[in-house]
């Protein structure tokens, strides 16, 4: 099957993910990495987890305007950027695929600007610090045990 006519999900085992304002910061428990959303990538993530399938993202956010069809390349890379980075998760929907139904959410693109996924790793070590078993008895948690440090 396509890429582009799957749906996806968050990944909700390994990604907490929550959202301020226009931006959206997301944590990979598993790996430490934590991310951070522009505006419209986290609207993108938004709509996929919603059930909207990655081929009818540029019509939800541009509606059937051809010459929004130029950004369906810039979109689907930062939907495999999502995929690769194991935030999203191909989803089986129990009523077949769903479409987008509804009004777009840019007037052609005006307004829109690119998505982007920027990942970061300063403070992976303490993201990755096992609160339960990793405790230092004379400190308490989240502190990595002295052995470690």
């Amino acid at each position: 099957m396509d890429r582009r006519l799957k749906e996806y999900r968050i990944d909700g085992a390994r990604i907490v993910a929550e959202r301020f304002e226009d931006e959206a910061v997301l944590v990979n428990v598993e790996s430490g990495y934590y991310y951070s959303l522009s505006p419209s990538g986290a609207e993108i993530l938004e709509m996929l987890n919603d059930g909207i399938p990655a081929d009818q993202l540029v019509p939800a956010l541009f509606g059937e305007s051809e010459n929004c069809e130029r950004l369906r390349p810039q979109i689907d890379a930062f939907v495999d950027r999502l995929a690769a980075e194991g935030i999203i998760v191909v989803h089986q929907p129990e009523n077949g695929n769903g479409r987008h139904s509804g009004s777009s959410r840019y007037a052609a693109d005006a307004g829109y600007e690119l998505p982007v996924l920027e990942r970061f790793d300063d403070v992976r070590d303490l993201l990755l610090i096992d609160p339960i078993h990793q405790v230092d008895p004379e400190h308490g948690w989240p502190r990595r045990p002295a052995s470690e440090n």
